[in-house]
Order: structure tokens, then sequence, then C-alpha cells
């Protein structure tokens, strides 16, 4: 379990990379990007005993690659769902105590979105201090690596869903 644990951390740049596959051709204008972008946040209980895995999870290809392919058991915890508007932060609490804190930095000229990402506990040092993500509309991008009750928390958030994207 360990080893997966420190897996998962450096493992999240390269599945964020996964999820920037080519965006849509959406042009938002100044006052659409003020009034804000919708979000839903997919908060996953992963572990590697066996199980099942929840079937809105099984069309997610990202979720079969490495480092998550080693979890044989998926279970959704909730799907917190939000708008994200520039210059203010959205914070999703975790059910390990944790936040999750995503901010919306800019819509880029060809309709994918530049978001800040964090995760932390109050009053600690963050655990994940500072991700920055591109990431198209409707695909989801994932962060994982939170233990919680014997399992790992993997956390997908899909900005924009009611777009049609593809899934990384």
């Amino acid at each position: 379990m360990n080893a997966i644990r420190y897996m998962l951390v450096p493992s999240v740049l390269l599945v964020c990379s996964v999820a920037f596959g080519q965006g849509s051709n959406l042009v938002r204008s100044d006052r659409a990007v003020a009034r804000g972008v919708s979000a839903e946040v997919l908060v996953v209980l992963a572990k590697e005993e066996a199980g099942s895995i929840d079937p809105e999870l099984k069309k997610l290809t990202a979720l079969r690659r490495p480092p998550f392919n080693s979890f044989r058991s998926m279970k959704i915890l909730s799907k917190p769902k939000m708008k994200l508007i520039p210059g203010r932060d959205a914070v999703v609490s975790l059910p390990n105590g944790r936040r999750l804190k995503l901010a919306l930095l800019q819509v880029m000229p060809d309709g994918r979105y530049k978001m800040k990402v964090s995760i932390n506990r109050p009053d600690k040092v963050d655990y994940l201090p500072l991700l920055q993500v591109v990431a198209s509309a409707g695909d989801p991008f994932f962060v994982a690596g939170q233990t919680y009750k014997g399992g790992t928390l993997v956390v997908g958030v899909t900005v924009d869903p009611k777009k049609t994207g593809r899934l990384p």
C-alpha cells in the first residue's frame, strides 16, 4: 500500500497531463467567464483489496491506467457541484478532514480552463501546495494520495461538465 501511495503523488502531474487533450473551440465572453463556470468534484475511495467498482467510474479510462489500475475497488463518496468564479476560491471538504481548493485563473483562447488546485488542512502545511492545471470542458483530471479508511482518496474535477468532451 505504501508503494502505491508514494507512486500516486508524483503521478498526479502525469495524470493531469493526460486530461489536457484536444479542447473544444468554445470561446467565452468576458461576461460569461465573470459569472463563473460550473464544475463537479468526484470524491472516490479506492482500495487495493478486491471489491466492486462503481459503474459510473468504469467509463473513466484514466482510472483504468497506472497508477489507478492497481485499485480493485472504487466507491463514489460524494459528487459536489460548484461554480468557479475568477478571483474566488471554491472549497470542498474532503472526508479525511482536508480541503480541496480550486480557483479558475483563466479561460484560454481555445476554450480550455486554467486552474489552480491545492489540498490542505486547516492550520497545517499544504499537502498539495499548488498545482496548475489546464483542462478541456467535460474532461476530468484527477489528484490522489490522501489516505482514508484503509484506502486512498481519488479526487476528480470536471470543469463545465455539461460540455461534451472526451474522457481521458
